[in-house]
């Protein structure tokens, strides 16, 4: 437990004021989110184009899960019929096998790195990633 506690002790002082919570609070405050209070009408429109497409994602998957092939619910992307092009600007990821599928949206031209994730529950979330990553803490001492 020593020996973690040391090597903890030795990256915080090695990685200097740059993880203090200041920095950090001050970096994410001079970051440029296309997502927030003052989003231009482009950055709406390509937002919710993202959140249509994971929509379509979820009814084309709901729509094929209906059919004869009931056994295998979730389909690959390219087998979805009639999904509309990835928003520009956005990267996609996309996972399924029988039992569920995991669609991700990120918008790569966001310094805030907003996105639109969904999966089987056909719940559609926007989220931005944590800033705060809360510092070192040494195994043993939660």
């Amino acid at each position: 437990m020593m020996k973690s506690m040391l090597i903890g002790v030795t990256l915080a002082a090695a990685a200097g004021p740059a993880f203090a919570q200041g920095n950090i609070a001050q970096g994410s405050a001079q970051r440029n989110c296309l997502h927030a209070g003052a989003e231009s009408a482009a950055d709406r429109a390509r937002r919710q184009q993202a959140i249509d497409y994971a929509m379509k994602v979820n009814v084309a998957e709901m729509i094929y899960g209906i059919g004869p092939r009931q056994n295998q619910h979730y389909r690959p992307l390219e087998e979805l019929a009639t999904l509309p092009a990835v928003p520009a600007g956005f990267a996609i990821e996309f996972h399924n096998d029988d039992r569920g599928y995991v669609l991700s949206l990120k918008d790569t031209r966001d310094a805030c790195r907003y996105a639109v994730f969904t999966d089987q529950d056909r719940l559609i979330y926007e989220a931005v990633p944590k800033t705060d990553t809360g510092g070192i803490v040494p195994l043993g001492t939660r």
